[in-house]
């Protein structure tokens, strides 16, 4: 519970020091929407900074359409990570890996993700870009194969484990062909 608090501390630095900079500068506030979530919004879409809440320590960067205010996370399709924007425009896969150990660590994460917020998340809350349809199929394309890897597995299990038996949470008619 002590990394949390300390983390939560953390995260809100972070967030004032290299997140508040670029709402201001874009003359988008910056709101608290509760314990580990920020938000910039713009009439176009909607920049979340959210506290790693999995194994990780960090915090990530989420874009959405503003059209999208009540959302169910869930959902895919919905938000994109900002390493998705990068990836759609030919970053390194490799250069999106972060490994946050020390809160030293944790505030070079927030300054990379602010950076990448700069080149990749401002365009959108401008309405700069209008391509988050071909980010979603970019994105359906790249997970296909990891799917079927997945879809493999669960067929190999339910084959030599019949007692074993795994439910999709996502409706068939959602899930990607």
């Amino acid at each position: 519970m002590a990394l949390k608090m300390r983390d939560s501390e953390l995260f809100d630095k972070a967030v004032a020091k290299f997140f508040q900079p670029i709402a201001q500068k874009l003359g988008l506030p910056l709101t608290k929407i509760r314990e580990g979530i920020y938000e910039i919004a713009s009439p176009h879409f909607i920049l979340r900074i959210r506290l790693d809440d999995g194994h990780h320590r960090g915090l990530n960067v989420i874009l959405r359409l503003a059209s999208l205010r009540d959302f169910d996370e869930r959902k895919p399709g919905i938000q994109y990570g900002i390493g998705c924007f990068m990836l759609f425009n030919g970053e390194d896969e490799k250069s999106l890996h972060f490994d946050v150990i020390t809160d030293e660590d944790f505030l070079k994460n927030a300054q990379f993700l602010a950076e990448a917020t700069q080149r990749f998340g401002v365009p959108y809350l401008l309405g700069q870009k209008n391509d988050f349809e071909a980010l979603r199929e970019f994105i359906k394309k790249r997970g296909a194969p990891e799917l079927e890897r997945t879809r493999q597995m669960l067929r190999n299990i339910e084959r030599t484990m019949p007692s074993v038996r795994q439910e999709w949470i996502v409706p068939e008619d959602e899930m990607p062909q």
